[in-house]
């Protein structure tokens, strides 16, 4: 019966009623107030700050907020949170040296983490799901190893959030679109080629959300 559950677009379903409500609005990324997002924790990112937000490292954040950082990061629900990942090569200062990744892996959803060593594959940093050995590749979210690698298109790559930056380098996350062909459908998947034709675009600034 599990076996089923990513196939069928639950996602879509569960976030009608929320995306109707118009909970999805233009949000400051600060990550969750917890020790694992070390000196970043509870801080508004700006991409000019290369110390508390270097390169090659990740935040826990919630999406959509509910006004309150603390609850926020009390809230043990995966379908609110994302990995907010500084690109490798991200010191250009700008939102397209991040990438949000959702927290449910499209498999059965557990919860992947980022792995900035390449210990598995020599091409590219990973985003992995210890509970079925998925592994995503950064930055686009495409399934390369792993069951969610097997799912037929476009159930094969993690959902990610819409990124911008401001004028003072404050970075934002943009209302999503969850459908395949924009940022996804949690806990489903997202048509991979939409981080080069919508997300990036949208990070440096040469296409409208």
């Amino acid at each position: 019966m599990l076996s089923i559950i990513p196939f069928i677009p639950w996602g879509s379903y569960l976030l009608s009623s929320v995306t109707s409500s118009g909970a999805y609005k233009k949000q400051q990324a600060v990550p969750d107030q917890i020790t694992a997002n070390g000196s970043g924790a509870g801080q508004p990112v700006n991409v000019n700050d290369l110390t508390t937000f270097p390169p090659n490292s990740s935040w826990l954040v919630t999406y959509p907020s509910s006004g309150d950082l603390s609850l926020d990061s009390q809230n043990p629900d995966t379908f609110l949170k994302y990995q907010l990942i500084r690109l490798p090569n991200g010191n250009s200062k700008s939102a397209a040296d991040f990438v949000a990744f959702s927290k449910v892996c499209v498999h059965l959803w557990c919860s992947p983490n980022y792995d900035p060593q390449k210990s598995t594959n020599p091409t590219y940093e990973t985003y992995q799901c210890p509970c079925h050995g998925s592994i995503y590749e950064i930055p686009d979210g495409k399934a390369i190893a792993g069951p969610a690698s097997l799912q037929a298109f476009p159930t094969n790559a993690i959902p990610m959030l819409t990124l911008s930056a401001d004028s003072s380098g404050n970075l934002y996350i943009e209302p999503p679109i969850f459908d395949t062909e924009h940022n996804g459908v949690l806990g489903y998947g997202r048509d991979y080629a939409s981080y080069q034709n919508y997300i990036l675009p949208v990070a440096e600034g040469k296409l409208q959300p």
